[in-house]
């Protein structure tokens, strides 16, 4: 087949293609730290299994020190606003593992915000470099850990006291997209050089992370604290730092705590200061925090999810959950095809829930189904309402096999004749894992409707082409993890026209996800690529139908989000 690599495996599978590439998706539930990886991760990573980095802060502790901002320093320190269908990330650090070996890990994705605009979602691909590791790993936490534990058991029974500082630039992903990694690292150097100008002779000093840095300030009482970490901030952000781009203003958040106040021992100190950092990251303005228990109890884990299930129970039983409409558009033509259906809660007088909030939700408290059924009644509403329009909808695995669906799916179908050849239902590619072949009953029998079927997110790796022959699929749409970064790597490009290539000979159409700018979308036309979707194509919008159901509210819309 043109463009496939010599020596790819013959058995055609985007898991065997992307560990042949190196490559494996994620989802990353940040307000639960949650790690969900693709089925080829084991392989790509060399590990016997998967499972001990299943959280985000396991898979963090991997990174090597000085070697590049980790995913969680990119994404927490963000600066954009996500402006309803994610905000794009990219970086490149180092992971040392278990059996010594350090891998260089390129590491792209989207993130999504949560309550307050705050990321709480992430989806991406890591690549594995062939090549060097980033940056050899040099001081890290746990030196830095042991060269302060002295001093900090001291303070347990004498009149001295250690605070510590975790400092991290806030805006160090704009700096790397402006100057590149060599440009940031520059421009991280500088603000080390003016640190250490102020600290004392035995202050105690490491660079542990991407964007962080780590200080243990000697006899600096707590009343202390705020004044000393202040300076450290005058220290750095009192000028711009000059680069061949001009001079460029640097942020700073820090948090801090201190012994024994708050911790009687170096990594529990660690961890207060790293709690008062996030804290400061959460408050607008904050450029200092210091650790407030209290605070602490009443924000819980990462300041909690914010929506809860009765929320959701009360939305759907006041039928507050509408729908925005993204457009997914011709490729060659660049004419509208149809939209996808994306749920939000919309309340009167209050801000909009996004996707990225509600979703999660439903599916830990076991009311996916019912949000499914609901989004079904609002997508055959309004395509009764509007004879000329295509919707697609998200359907959930646990709703698939619920007994119920199939007869909720033909009532709605039957009270609104001429609906079901415009009505695409999107399920995921996992539904083939457990049992294939009741899977393929259930599809079959939705296909006996007159509904299309398409697979969503395609390419993380769970299904095989085999499972595209054998069921009834009219459409696959690609991860967005692969197309956002088409421009910059060859191993996506091979990735994503090889599943065209092989979609095509298979007679299923193609869309692409993700697509945010016109290089992109140019190359995926000339691939031969069906359908378009993404920033570039058109954004999410809330649809102002009262039929329907889709009106938002009376309000303004906040920070709509694509699932």
């Amino acid at each position: 087949m043109d463009g496939l690599r010599p020596g790819t495996p013959h058995r055609l599978d985007p898991r065997a293609i992307l560990t042949s590439i190196g490559e494996v998706v994620y989802d990353w539930d940040i307000s639960s730290d949650v790690l969900n990886w693709g089925a080829n991760a084991a392989e790509v990573l060399g590990l016997q299994d998967a499972a001990p980095i299943s959280t985000g802060k396991a898979f963090g502790l991997l990174v090597a020190p000085e070697s590049g901002s980790s995913r969680h320093d990119v994404i927490l320190a963000a600066q954009g606003r996500d402006p309803g269908c994610g905000v794009p990330y990219r970086t490149r650090y180092d992971i040392c593992l278990p059996d010594g070996r350090t891998l260089g890990i390129e590491d792209t994705g989207r993130w999504y915000a949560g309550p307050k605009s705050r990321p709480a979602l992430a989806h991406g691909v890591i690549r594995v470099d062939a090549g060097e590791a980033v940056a050899p790993a040099a001081r890290n936490r746990a030196a830095f850990i042991a060269q302060i534990a002295s001093d900090i058991r001291e303070t347990r029974h004498s009149q001295r006291r250690v605070t510590m500082v975790i400092a991290a630039i806030e805006n160090l992903d704009r700096i790397n997209d402006e100057l590149g990694y060599e440009g940031g690292e520059a421009v991280i150097e500088e603000v080390l050089q003016r640190l250490r100008k102020v600290m004392r002779r035995r202050d105690c000093f490491s660079r542990y992370a991407g964007n962080r840095f780590a200080i243990a300030m000697m006899s600096c009482p707590r009343e202390q604290a705020a004044y000393a970490a202040g300076r450290l901030a005058e220290a750095v952000t009192e000028k711009p730092v000059q680069t061949p781009q001009g001079p460029l203003p640097i942020a700073l958040r820090i948090g801090a705590a201190c012994a024994p106040d708050h911790a009687e021992d170096a990594p529990a100190l660690m961890r207060r200061a790293e709690d008062a950092l996030a804290q400061a990251r959460r408050s607008p303005g904050s450029g200092c925090v210091i650790f407030d228990p209290a605070s602490a109890r009443k924000l819980g884990p990462r300041g909690g999810a914010g929506v809860t299930s009765p929320d959701i129970i009360d939305a759907l039983n006041q039928r507050h959950v509408v729908f925005a409409r993204q457009p997914v558009i011709e490729a060659a033509s660049r004419r509208y095809g149809f939209g996808e259906a994306l749920a939000r809660i919309a309340r009167p007088g209050r801000p909009l829930i996004p996707g990225g909030v509600l979703v999660p939700v439903v599916e830990r408290a076991g009311l996916v189904s019912l949000l499914d059924a609901r989004m079904l009644e609002l997508a055959t509403r309004w395509l009764a309402a509007h004879p000329q329009d295509r919707l697609s909808v998200n359907l959930s695995p646990m709703t698939l096999a619920r007994s119920d669906w199939l007869p909720t799916l033909a009532g709605h179908l039957g009270a609104h004749q001429g609906v079901s050849e415009r009505l695409i239902i999107e399920v995921t590619e996992t539904i083939a894992v457990d049992d294939p072949g009741r899977a393929r009953s259930r599809l079959e029998a939705m296909k006996a409707l007159g509904v299309g079927i398409a697979i969503d997110d395609f390419g993380a790796g769970h299904t095989s082409f085999r499972h595209l022959r054998e069921f009834p699929i009219d459409m696959i749409k690609i991860d967005g993890a692969f197309v956002q970064n088409l421009s910059r790597s060859p191993d996506d490009r091979f990735f994503v026209r090889t599943l065209i290539d092989l979609a095509r000979h298979l007679g299923i159409a193609t869309v692409a996800e993700w697509v945010e700018d016109e290089e992109t979308a140019l190359m995926l036309a000339e691939w031969g690529i069906d359908f378009l979707q993404g920033d570039h194509c058109g954004r999410p919008e809330i649809l102002q139908d009262g039929e329907s159901g889709a009106i938002a509210h009376d309000g303004a819309v906040e920070n709509p989000l694509a699932v």
